[in-house]
């Protein structure tokens, strides 16, 4: 493959930086912008074509000292000449530390993509929301109004039967908005630090008494990895979800949850105004069942979105919900067998925990 041939046909500007933050290389449409050629360019310091107070530079001085690389979304460049733009930055440590490779991708065409893809997904899941909640409210409704009209006549003998059903199905429906309820705001003002095992053991211990009982668990831990800062029973919940539905797919013989946490270094996720969160935790839960459907492996995530029969659609779009208010995000791996999910989290900052009180 010619190397130049791909660096030059990257269609967002491009640039590789020495530690001083001198360019070193830039490809077409990075000239484009700083409206020069690459001639012209080499040697120049990019403050003089974004200002020396962007917070790019703030990125790069963050690299230069962990060698990590960072993806920060949402960065306001001021380009010379062209005004103040909206890109979403990658930057990484190259040439063993002595240079950097920045990449701007432009928020324009994307962000609108974006907002279309939004848009459908919004109104696939109102619609969604409407079915699946009139069946799963109707049910139960309709137990309580046929004990109540039998309830009304005073001849009937089993009236305690009939009390432990409408109180049975008011419960149901309370659970039902509970669920709902939880997709809404979470309050973050009363995390903590934990041991992420300890939320693991707890719903495996749970998941061996009922759902899980016929499971074999295998468990891969690194016990030095660091505390998270969170909810212990929001991410009980969050864990919950995953390892039942694990257990749901796998058959009833020679089925297997594996179970695995480990130190994870090199990402760091941000949006500009907000400090880097560097996600140091990773947790993997496989099984051995027959994978997730490829009709809603794009969208499984999002509320409603099951070919469960009874299920709600309801249990992975609340992991996606409490693992991104832990400042963390949950994916869908693509493995030969079954399915994994892999949950990102940052660890516990006691100075920026104190600072948050």
């Amino acid at each position: 493959m010619d190397f130049k041939d791909l660096w030059e046909s990257v269609p967002y500007p491009a640039f590789v930086l020495n530690i001083k933050n001198e360019i070193k290389l830039a490809n077409p449409l990075s000239q484009q912008y700083c409206e020069n050629s690459l001639y012209r360019l080499i040697g120049q310091n990019l403050t003089n074509y974004i200002g020396p107070n962007s917070s790019v530079f703030e990125v790069l001085e963050k690299i230069s000292s962990n060698s990590s690389a960072i993806v920060k979304f949402d960065v306001p460049v001021n380009w010379k000449n062209k005004g103040n733009q909206v890109f979403d930055m990658y930057a990484v440590s190259v040439e063993m530390g002595c240079s950097n490779l920045i990449l701007f991708h432009p928020k324009r065409l994307k962000g609108k993509m974006e907002q279309a893809y939004l848009n459908q997904s919004s109104i696939r899941s109102v619609s969604a929301m409407g079915s699946v909640l009139s069946h799963e409210i109707k049910n139960p409704l309709a137990s309580i109004i046929g004990a109540t009209q039998l309830l009304e006549n005073s001849n009937v003998k089993n009236k305690k039967t009939l009390t432990q059903i409408i109180l049975e199905e008011a419960k149901r429906i309370e659970s039902i908005v509970d669920r709902v309820q939880l997709l809404g705001e979470i309050n973050t003002f009363d995390f903590n630090a934990l041991n992420i095992h300890d939320v693991i053991d707890k719903v495996k211990r749970s998941a061996l008494q009922g759902y899980g009982s016929h499971v074999t668990f295998e468990e891969s831990y690194d016990p030095s990895i660091p505390n998270v800062h969170g909810d212990f029973e929001l991410l009980t919940q969050a864990f919950h979800n995953i390892i039942k539905n694990s257990c749901e797919a796998v058959g009833k013989k020679g089925g297997r949850v594996i179970i695995k946490t480990s130190f994870y270094s090199g990402l760091a996720l941000g949006s500009y105004g907000e400090k880097n969160k560097k996600l140091q935790l990773m947790i993997a839960i496989s099984d051995n069942g027959p994978g997730v459907s490829k009709n809603i492996v794009t969208d499984i995530f999002d509320p409603f979105s099951t070919t469960k029969i009874g299920g709600s659609g309801l249990g992975l779009p609340l992991v996606a919900k409490i693992i991104s208010e832990h400042g963390g995000f949950v994916e869908l791996d693509e493995i030969s067998e079954g399915a994994c999910f892999k949950i990102y989290l940052p660890a516990f900052n006691i100075s920026a925990n104190e600072r948050s009180r």
